[in-house]
């Protein structure tokens, strides 16, 4: 049986009033949780990837927390290099107090979700796996009995985009050998772009999904990692069947999207 799993990613909660890009966070995240509620109210769970708040704050947690209470997913709350742990693990007293890192199984298929959150980084924003969250991710990977899907919020390669690549995973090349080598991994998910991409390294497929919120210009090659447009905002759709895994991406509210027609074999128009 297929499984339906929903992915959102950097949704930069900020304080009332508070705009990025001339967009309200919250109003974006939660016309996303609207989306997805009535599109794909058969979800089996909701992975919120990293950057769940713009500053860190507890106030910005708290309105997350509020907007969850609201929605209908299971839910897995992961960090980036936005959140800082203190605040978070004040808001959310019942989670682990140490890193934000686990597994899930979904049919025969399992997800590791990462912690790649480095608050003493010497490039501020990057990402890193240290040797215990190295260690945990090896233990995992080769005690999986079928397929693995690993979500980070930080990329693991280069995307040409230079300014977000200064703050990438620092040692991603290392974990995505790690990945690879292990047999187990089918596709690795993150967020901190803001954009869509794909790749492919040791045969093992990467992607980045959008945010809710705000999103990266394609400005490829040198640049700031601060740049951001108001396009509009989305989130990933994950299947899994227990042996070929599709990511889907649903960007919301474009320009006629909801106009949906129907033609026949001669182009003529059916509604």
């Amino acid at each position: 049986m297929t499984k339906k799993i929903l992915l959102m990613s950097d949704i930069h909660i900020t304080k009332p009033g508070v705009n990025i890009a001339g967009l309200d966070p919250i109003s974006r995240f939660k016309r996303c949780l609207e989306h997805a509620s009535n599109h794909h109210s058969d979800a089996s769970h909701l992975f919120l990837m990293g950057d769940l708040t713009h500053h860190g704050l507890y106030e910005e947690y708290k309105i997350l927390k509020d907007a969850l209470d609201n929605q209908p997913f299971k839910t897995t709350l992961m960090l980036g290099n936005h959140d800082r742990r203190t605040s978070f693990q004040k808001a959310f007293p019942n989670l682990p107090a140490d890193f934000q890192h686990g597994s899930q199984n979904f049919g025969k298929t399992k997800i590791l979700y990462l912690d790649t959150l480095d608050e003493g980084a010497k490039i501020e924003h990057s990402g890193f796996i240290c040797k215990e969250r190295m260690m945990w991710l090896e233990t995992n990977l080769l005690s999986a009995k079928g397929p693995v899907i690993i979500l980070s919020h930080h990329h693991m390669f280069t995307t040409g985009l230079d300014g977000m690549d200064e703050i990438r995973l620092i040692n991603g090349r290392e974990v995505a050998k790690v990945i690879a080598a292990s047999g187990r991994g089918k596709m690795v998910i993150s967020g901190h772009v803001h954009r869509t991409i794909y790749t492919t390294y040791n045969g093992l497929a990467h992607a980045t999904i959008q945010s809710p919120c705000h999103q990266m210009p394609l400005i490829l090659g040198p640049g700031s990692s601060n740049l951001s447009v108001p396009e509009p905002g989305g989130y990933g759709v994950l299947l899994l069947d227990g042996e070929s895994p599709i990511l889907h991406h649903m960007t919301i509210d474009l320009p006629g999207s909801t106009n949906i027609h129907g033609y026949d074999s001669n182009c003529q128009n059916l509604s």
